[in-house]
């Protein structure tokens, strides 16, 4: 009888040790994301100046739109377009004139990354003629050292590169 329960308190303590050494491990918590607070002035000052870039494209100014945007260079600078950047926008500008432009949505994510949805109506079309008449512009809007510049979302003045910044 003492073999048999010396062999259930063995047993007893082999099946906790095991089950304790079968607990799943917590993940390793890796560094927290850095938390960006926006206020209604934050978005009020990004739809004024999308609402003036569009303002300007109403009026047939495109210099005048193009002049507005700017570009992050290496995340610790915002600089205006150069001429070259400036001829690329304003082709861009004129393959997409229209006849009415809308923001669409507007999403703050960091003080980088960032995104404004501005569609564009390309031309008048007699209703259920199901022919696409529409398109798109991004804006990349950069918070730096406390002003928004818009920015656009392309491959050349690419902004998406988070950085803190109070």
């Amino acid at each position: 009888m003492k073999r048999i329960a010396f062999f259930l308190a063995v047993s007893a303590v082999l099946l906790i040790a095991v089950s304790c050494g079968n607990k799943k491990q917590q993940p390793v918590q890796g560094p927290e994301k850095p938390q960006y607070t926006f206020t209604k002035e934050d978005t009020a000052e990004i739809l004024s100046q999308v609402n003036a870039f569009i303002d300007r494209l109403d009026n047939k100014d495109l210099r005048g739109a193009v002049e507005m945007l700017s570009f992050l260079d290496r995340g610790d600078t915002i600089k205006p377009l150069n001429s070259i950047a400036q001829r690329r926008q304003a082709m861009t500008l004129a393959a997409v004139r229209g006849v009415k432009y809308k923001i669409d949505r507007l999403t703050l994510r960091s003080y980088t990354n960032n995104e404004v949805k501005m569609d564009v109506v390309l031309f008048e079309k007699p209703e259920g003629d199901p022919k696409p008449n529409t398109t798109s512009f991004y804006f990349r809007p950069v918070k730096f050292d406390g002003k928004w510049y818009l920015t656009v979302w392309d491959n050349i003045t690419n902004t998406n590169q988070d950085r803190n910044q109070d």
